[in-house]
């Protein structure tokens, strides 16, 4: 449901309080019903504030994540007509409202050049910029500041001409902002400004806990684990040793199964067996690339008479080297036998 319009004509109040020293706590209003020395507001019977008024512009500067600017003369505003710099004299961000009194920045900020000029007198007045509803002249909210050397400047409605030109909103335009806050921060359509606040809030903590997480994250990559600082590198050497210990007894385990194999079908011949060996604990990939490409004797494996005892007169003992080129030759054990006798 969309919120009704209510058209409410806004001007900008212009005035000075008196100044003497370069405090952190500056008036900026005086309390209830006021106007300036020159006569004005002239659309209004006065300018008017209480605790209500300012307990609203007090919140929205709780919310407001820029600081508020003290400038010289409102030279920020009349900069672009002159072309003149517009320096600050001094910042602040917190209002309070003192009953009674009136509303008070309490955590201004000078600069050393502003500082010496309310010390030496030069400078005695500040101007606060303030929108407020024309015909009631309730305040409505606060712009800016500056520091200014008479009550009522001259020019005062221009430099108002100018605020409202530049900083000033409509009620409704208030209004409209603050619904759209409501929408990004996915609150309730009823929501207070204590509820926006507090949203507000936990998203800027999760912002900086974001941030935080990410800076952790960069240094542990940018950082090489180094044990002598997380343990005692006696201890760190004794579970090397062990580690080392185990792998090779691994190693020699693999290595006298892969040779026993060989020599168990053929593919090594027990002359073979030192080498095998001394292969294996040099580099183990070789002697299993030789073993898978190796073929297996018969003679080795079942024996050259089938485990028969071989007839009289027929027994011709081969040598390793003979059996090792009838394998290469693709000559049977037997049939080299038999024609070594023939022979």
């Amino acid at each position: 449901m969309h919120r009704k319009k209510k058209h409410i004509q806004t001007a900008i109040a212009v005035c000075s309080i008196e100044v003497k020293h370069a405090s952190s706590e500056v008036q900026l209003t005086p309390a209830g019903r006021f106007r300036s020395v020159d006569g004005r507001p002239h659309d209004a019977p006065y300018w008017y504030i209480d605790n209500v008024i300012a307990a609203e512009i007090v919140r929205a500067a709780e919310l407001k994540e820029t600081p508020y600017i003290i400038d010289y003369e409102h030279q920020t505003l009349l900069s672009e007509q002159n072309g003149q710099p517009a320096p600050r004299a001094a910042t602040f961000t917190q209002l309070e409202w003192r009953e009674g009194v009136g509303l008070f920045a309490i955590d201004v900020q000078w600069t050393p050049r502003a500082k010496q000029f309310i010390e030496s007198g030069e400078y005695g007045f500040i101007s606060p910029v303030l929108p407020y509803v024309k015909g009631t002249g309730e305040i409505r909210g606060f712009l800016h500041a500056a520091l200014t050397n008479t009550p009522a400047i001259d020019g005062m409605d221009e430099v108002a001409a100018l605020a409202a030109k530049y900083n000033c909103k409509s009620q409704e335009d208030n209004i409209m902002d603050r619904e759209i806050l409501i929408a990004m921060l996915n609150l309730a359509a009823d929501a207070s400004d204590e509820d926006i606040k507090t949203a507000l809030a936990i998203l800027k903590q999760q912002a900086s806990a974001s941030e935080a997480h990410k800076t952790e994250i960069t240094a542990l990559k940018q950082s090489a684990f180094d044990p002598a600082k997380h343990i005692e590198l006696s201890a760190f050497d004794e579970v090397k040793t062990e580690l080392a210990t185990l792998k090779q007894e691994k190693l020699q385990a693999e290595i006298e199964g892969l040779v026993e194999e060989g020599l168990a079908d053929g593919r090594l011949l027990p002359g073979q067996k030192a080498w095998a060996e001394a292969l294996g604990n040099t580099d183990i990939a070789s002697l299993k690339s030789y073993l898978d490409n190796a073929e297996g004797i018969a003679a080795l494996k079942h024996g050259q008479t089938g485990g028969k005892p071989p007839a009289e007169g027929d027994e011709v003992r081969l040598s390793d080297t003979e059996i090792a080129v009838c394998s290469q030759m693709g000559v049977s054990p037997e049939e080299y036998s038999k024609n070594k006798l023939e022979a």
